[in-house]
């Protein structure tokens, strides 16, 4: 892999870390954590907890990616089993979450550029690119194909402005995540 077109992204490793770290949370459970991360009133608070369980519990929104991938079970099994790879290639688990939610799909992303920048700062040139060439299977395999969908869904049937405006911008960033990872061969 070509190290210098690779370092050309739009954004700097660590405002990419931030910015996956920011779309898991987003699109989490709203919990102390998300209000911790984003400023609401309390009965903003309220109103995003309703439209959560509206929009994500009780309508047709899934926020698991072979929801949208898969075109049957044994599919849907075998995606399950592929993303469960990456992450115990590199000594994860998701807990309480399916490994096809966005939520744990975004966490992954940012748990390996973070091992990526740790690399680095160490030196360790093998070991960031193996995390570089980990980030770019993953996204195309499995992330983009799933959050692209998953972002459309929100914005065509979300009524919450949070949920409208971070759906959008969820989109451009996986847009600009997809040009940066197909530049890199």
């Amino acid at each position: 892999m070509d190290r210098e077109v690779c370092a050309d992204s739009v954004l700097p490793d660590k405002e990419r870390m931030v910015m996956y770290k920011t779309f898991a949370v987003a699109f989490s459970y709203p919990d102390d954590k998300l209000f911790r991360l984003f400023s609401f009133k309390d009965e903003e608070k309220k109103e995003l907890i309703s439209e959560y369980d509206r929009l994500f519990r009780t309508d047709d929104v899934w926020l698991y990616g072979t929801e949208y991938c898969a075109k049957n079970e044994f599919q849907r099994a075998q995606y399950l089993s592929d993303i469960m790879g990456f992450y115990k290639a590199f000594g994860l688990e998701p807990d309480r979450e399916r490994p096809d939610s966005l939520h744990a799909e975004l966490e992954f992303m940012h748990y390996l550029l973070f091992k990526q920048h740790r690399a680095l700062e160490k030196n360790d040139a093998n070991k960031a690119l193996i995390c570089l060439d980990a980030q770019k299977k993953f996204f195309i395999e499995h992330l983009y194909p799933a959050a692209k969908k998953i972002a459309e869904a929100i914005i065509s049937k979300g009524k919450n402005n949070f949920y409208l405006e971070t759906g959008k911008e969820m989109r451009k960033f996986l847009e600009s995540e997809d040009r940066f990872f197909r530049r890199c061969t």
